[in-house]
Formats: C-alpha cells, sequence, structure tokens
C-alpha cells in the first residue's frame, strides 16, 4: 500500500466511477483498476461493488475511507511541515538595527541563530532609526531592531523584546553625580552632548526636556556612544541614554543618574506589514523573542521600584 494508491482509492469514490476517476488523475482507466486491485488484494478484501453499472463502497470501502481520509490528511500535514524546513534551510534574511545590539545581547543570539542555521543567508546593516523607517517601507529589509517610540501606527507588526529608560550620564565632580534621582528641569542650564539627530533617542531627548520646560543646549551630536561617554567624561557636557546602553560601558569616571520621572522606550523586532511573512522571517523573530523575556520583566522591576 502506497499515498498514489490511498489517493487513486479517494479518487474513485468521489466519482464513484472509475472513468471518471481516471480522467482527474490523467492515467489509464486499466492502470487505475490494476492499482485498486492490488490495494484490495494487499487488504484481502473488496472495496467496490462492482456487479452494477454503477459502482459503490462496499461495507469495508466504508470503513476503510475513514483510515484513507486520516492517512491523506497526516501526509499532506507532514509534506507541508517538511517544506518549512527546505524554505529555511534555502532562507534568506534583510536585517536592519539600530547601533545597540551588544548592548541588548542581541549580536550574541544573531550569532547563535546563525549557527543554527547556517543555510539561511543574513545581510545585517546597521543604520538609524529614520533610516531604518524609510528602508521598511521601501521593502529593502524584511525586519528590524527599532525602539518603538517612533514606530509609525498600523505601519508594521511589532514585537517587544526589552524595556528599558532614560538616565542622565554625568561625570563624577557634576553636582548632580551623587544624585538618587534628577528631576530634568535640573539640567536646563547644561550643555548637552546627544546621539545623532537621526536617532530616536535623540527625538526622545529634545521632546523630554521640552516637556519639562526648556529647550537644551546641544554642544555636539555624535553616532557613537563612546565618543559621547569620553567627552561627558571630560567634563563638556552631559547626555541622556537608555539605562542598558549606558551601563553597557566601562567608564568609573561618569556616574548614571535615574530620571524622576522615567521615560521608558521599547526594543522590538519589527516587520512591516507588507511583507510575506515567511518561514525564515517568522523563524528568526521566534528565535529572538524567547531569551529577552526574563530582563524585559526585571525592567519593569526596576521602573516598579523608581516610581515607588
Amino acid at each position: 500500500m502506497n499515498i498514489l494508491q490511498l489517493h487513486y482509492f479517494l479518487t474513485i469514490r468521489k466519482y464513484l466511477s472509475f472513468s471518471n476517476a481516471a480522467d482527474e488523475l490523467s492515467i489509464t482507466q486499466s492502470a487505475l483498476s490494476k492499482q485498486i486491485k492490488s490495494l484490495e488484494g494487499e487488504l484481502n478484501t473488496l472495496l467496490f461493488n462492482r456487479k452494477t453499472r454503477t459502482i459503490s463502497l462496499t461495507a469495508a470501502g466504508e470503513e476503510f475511507s475513514v483510515y484513507a481520509d486520516k492517512l491523506i490528511a497526516n501526509y499532506t500535514e507532514m509534506m507541508a511541515n517538511m517544506k518549512k524546513h527546505e524554505q529555511l534551510e534555502k532562507g534568506h534574511l534583510s536585517i536592519a538595527t539600530i547601533p545597540v545590539m551588544s548592548q541588548y545581547g542581541v549580536t550574541s543570539k544573531f550569532a547563535s541563530f546563525a549557527c543554527k542555521y547556517p543555510k539561511i543567508k543574513l545581510n545585517l546593516v546597521e543604520k538609524e532609526n529614520d533610516i531604518i523607517i524609510s528602508m521598511l517601507r521601501n521593502g529593502e529589509v524584511d525586519v528590524a531592531f527599532l525602539r518603538t517610540n517612533y514606530i509609525p501606527d498600523g505601519f508594521a507588526d511589532v514585537y517587544p523584546l526589552a524595556n528599558d529608560f532614560l538616565v542622565l550620564v554625568v561625570s563624577n565632580v557634576h553636582p548632580l553625580a551623587n544624585l538618587e534621582a534628577v528631576d530634568l528641569a535640573q539640567t536646563q542650564y547644561e550643555k548637552f552632548i546627544l546621539l545623532n539627530s537621526t536617532s530616536g533617542i535623540f527625538t526622545t531627548c529634545i521632546e523630554e526636556c521640552r516637556k519639562s520646560g526648556f529647550t537644551p543646549d546641544v554642544l555636539f551630536t555624535n553616532s557613537r556612544v563612546e565618543t559621547i561617554l569620553g567627552l561627558v567624561a571630560e567634563g563638556l557636557g552631559v547626555t541622556l541614554l537608555m539605562n542598558q546602553v549606558a551601563r553597557h560601558f566601562d567608564y568609573p569616571q561618569l556616574s548614571i543618574v535615574p530620571l524622576l520621572h522615567p521615560v521608558t522606550s521599547c526594543l522590538a523586532v519589527v516587520k512591516p506589514k507588507n511583507k510575506p511573512n515567511t518561514e525564515s522571517i517568522k523563524t528568526f523573530i521566534q528565535y529572538m523573542l524567547n531569551p529577552f523575556v526574563i530582563y524585559f520583566t526585571l525592567s519593569f522591576m526596576f521602573l516598579d521600584y523608581l516610581q515607588r
């Protein structure tokens, strides 16, 4: 018995006609009859009554139909699931990320995914928030790592990875360095050194300062966090960064001060809605999501502590 014979049997059952079934299957009626006789021989019973012009199922044929339907359904499901693995082996993913992969442990997960699925070709580019949004709109990338604050509504499927919060970073000798928390309004006369204007964090910093009643005096902007922290350590100004980003770098000359009124931001994997949800994309997103559950929870616990 084989899948082809089951398919032949069910096609005959559909039409209750060997000739019509043969036409649909594109084989000769004699070849079809031969296959059914072989199947009946293996089962040692008749599946069809052939004594009249119109054939019908025997009692055995009726019972066999139930099993044949299940076997074909299972076979179809199995082949579909195996197809997913074939697609994964032949997949291709174009990924864009804001420059925070190492700070949030994304780099190690990305490398781990590449090792587990070596036949999926990965293309990774690092850009600022606004540029990545444009790339997603133009279909240049399949998925991206972005902060959710400035993702247009309804534009993409968003899968949160890790919540974080804004902190003030100052030199150890700065008057605000030893505070448990700082009101952003206390920084209105400071010189600010911020990430580039194309970054989402720059926009967040400007907006939060304005909410506190002032427009920040931005002395420099730079795309590299190390450069910004180095300038702050030299006493040239202060900066606002996400907590996890600021703490990733070891600068003993710096102090990280939480804001009195926490400003949160969520790092997420983003897939534009106009992109087909391929097996490669689904597998990549799921692989990225799992390890961040603990960190995501701890971030909220820390925020809750600050707000008490």
